[in-house]
């Protein structure tokens, strides 16, 4: 019986799908009588019937090789495309994944969107968001994914977009849009380019081309950099990572979805590319340099952030780099387990700090503090997600995080410094936003904040419970094979995620630095507080050039092409004036002209037989 559960889980999108439709029921302007809520309710219980789905599949094929399915969906003209669809322990396992994120995230949305009048907007978002990811991973095809990645980009827009009265909101929408096309439209000319070469935009199909492929090799580093352009949008990587920041203006249960597992579809597409990024040495040079300069960047910046959603986001971009790094290594897998291991613990991060939002009105971190006695589960789920999301043995994300330190190490040893650097950057800055939030003194903001109540609390211990015990889970399944690290890697780890920790209760919990605190040098205070002055430089760079080509262009349009089209106006309404005057209203006049003017032509059409 538990077959059929595996052999029908391409259904899971279509329940989330199936949510999004009937969500419209519930908008306010339709149902006025019931409001937005059954909305919620019902995209909550097809929600939960698509992670019990996915569940009972990942049993059922537990220890069973991957099954294909394909249906046809274009055959014309020489040119065959199907819909390719991977059942396999890693797809069902993702899946899990995608639908108990969204689960979760639905249950905190009821406490934490109570009042709002846009429930059934929101849940549908939700629901594409969830039937888009659960399309991508079962997708095998590089084409049908990029396809759910433009969907993916719209759902984002529309969700951030939420609160449509909120300038700031509105501007952020269009930003984080804007800025994930430019990425979008790169990977497009990659994918364009290389079924030529391959004959295939199948997955598996692409790497058995990659294993024997003699390609020209400028054309396949430029085909590789395309494919990477991509990614490097969707996962917020510098310097196309502003959109994350923008998107924090969106409601905070999105954020918890867009923050642990859809910034991690670029990087599923990223991995699954591994074998044709392997032709090219200098795109996994970029791979590395891109997701170096990410992770330290982006630990540095959230370091500086006074904002505790921004905080956040931008370890968000710099764990992404992480994937890149492990990529560029040739380690997919090791990839495929993290992304499994962070989104847990980023989701728990996510939903800790939203609560305090809820009831403490601000999102400033310098307004906040001495929470500990009043919100201890709230500050408990931070501890566990912050262990769960460094390195910290031993906890699930010790195991991928200390094999890539010895890869790197093996094999470029500048990688595994930037990997330690970023393991006690982040924290630091984990430990000095609990030390703002949960320790010191109570504040104003902070006097009446008490725990909020079960919808929220719920997904979040049951989170936290999930991050505790992700390992076994991993073992009982066999998702991985977990390797011994070595003892110097183990105690490199520990020792920095410990490091950051103690320096960040000592600078804020301590008193021998005053507070607020302040950086030694303003310029360095300053300069990560304004994320390296990117949003300054885009205005410089992209931005003016690209006002300056629009006003060239609209020069040119107005001078020569309107100027054109309006000569000639000009001139018709001149002639026309001018020739009103000859009218004389004899016939025989009127026979001249026209024989006169056949005359004329005549003679221009047989000029050359003449000559």
């Amino acid at each position: 019986m538990l077959q059929s559960f595996a052999d029908t889980v391409w259904l899971i999108p279509f329940y989330s799908l199936a949510g999004m439709v009937l969500s419209l029921i519930w908008s306010p302007g339709i149902t006025r009588k019931t409001g937005p809520r059954p909305a919620g309710y019902l995209n909550i219980l097809l929600t939960f019937f698509s992670f019990v789905h996915a569940l009972l599949a990942t049993v059922a094929i537990a220890n069973q090789p991957p099954q294909y399915l394909h249906w046809t969906w274009l055959d014309v003209a020489g040119l065959h495309l199907d819909i390719p669809v991977e059942i396999s322990i890693l797809t069902t396992t993702a899946l899990m994944l995608i639908t108990a994120l969204n689960l979760m995230a639905q249950v905190f949305a009821v406490g934490y969107m109570e009042m709002d009048w846009g429930w059934a907007r929101f849940f549908a978002l939700l629901a594409l968001f969830e039937g888009g990811m659960g399309a991508l991973v079962l997708l095998d095809s590089l084409f049908f994914n990029y396809v759910v990645l433009e969907i993916l980009t719209l759902a984002t827009y529309l969700l951030i977009g939420l609160w449509f009265n909120q300038p700031l909101v509105v501007t952020g929408a269009r930003d984080a849009f804007l800025t994930k096309r430019v990425g979008d439209l790169v990977l497009l000319m990659g994918v364009l380019a290389i079924y030529p070469l391959a004959g295939s935009w199948n997955y598996d199909d692409l790497a058995a081309w990659a294993a024997t492929a003699q390609v020209n090799s400028t054309l396949i580093t430029l085909i590789c950099l395309a494919l990477i352009a991509g990614p490097m949008g969707k996962c917020a990587q510098f310097p196309l990572h502003l959109w994350l920041d923008e998107a924090m203006e969106g409601p905070i249960p999105a954020s918890i979805l867009r923050n642990a597992v859809v910034v991690a579809t670029g990087a599923w597409v990223l991995v699954k590319l591994t074998p044709v990024l392997s032709l090219s040495p200098v795109a996994l040079t970029a791979l590395l340099v891109i997701g170096s300069v990410t992770a330290l960047g982006g630990t540095l910046i959230a370091i500086a952030q006074v904002d505790i959603k921004r905080a956040l986001s931008y370890l968000v971009s710099a764990y992404m780099g992480w994937v890149f790094i492990a990529v560029g290594l040739k380690e997919p897998g090791l990839a495929f387990v993290f992304i499994l291991t962070y989104s847990l613990a980023m989701a728990v991060l996510m939903m800790s700090i939203g609560s305090i939002i809820w009831n403490s009105v601000t999102q400033d971190l310098r307004l906040l503090g001495g929470l500990w006695s009043r919100r201890p589960i709230s500050g408990i789920s931070f501890l566990v997600g912050s262990a769960g999301l460094l390195a910290v043995p031993p906890l699930a994300s010790f195991f991928p995080q200390a094999e890539l330190l010895d890869t790197a190490f093996a094999q470029l040893p500048w990688v595994g410094g930037v990997l330690l650097l970023m393991n006690t950057f982040a924290a630091f800055s984990l430990g000095r936003t609990f030390c703002l939030v949960w320790g010191g003194e109570v504040k104003p903001m902070t006097a009446r904040s008490p725990e909020v109540f079960w919808p929220m609390i719920l997904p979040m211990t049951v989170d936290l419970g999930l991050v505790l015990h992700l390992p076994i889970l991993m073992a009982r399944f066999d998702w991985v094979i977990w390797t011994q690290p070595s003892l110097a890697t183990a105690a490199a780890l520990t020792i920095t995620a410990l490091l950051g920790w103690g320096v960040a209760a000592w600078v804020y919990l301590g008193k021998a630095i005053p507070k607020p605190v302040q950086f030694p040098l303003p310029s360095v205070q300053n300069l990560l507080a304004y994320d390296f002055y990117t949003p300054k430089l885009y205005r410089a760079t992209v931005v003016g050039v690209v006002d300056m080509i629009s006003r060239i262009t609209a020069w040119f349009d107005r001078t020569f092409v309107d100027g054109t089209g309006n000569a000639f106006g000009v001139v018709t309404l001149l002639g026309g004036d001018r020739l009103k005057y000859s009218t004389t209203g004899q016939s025989q006049a009127y026979i001249l002209t026209i024989l006169m003017g056949i005359a004329i032509l005549v003679i221009a059409i047989c000029w050359p037989l003449l000559a």
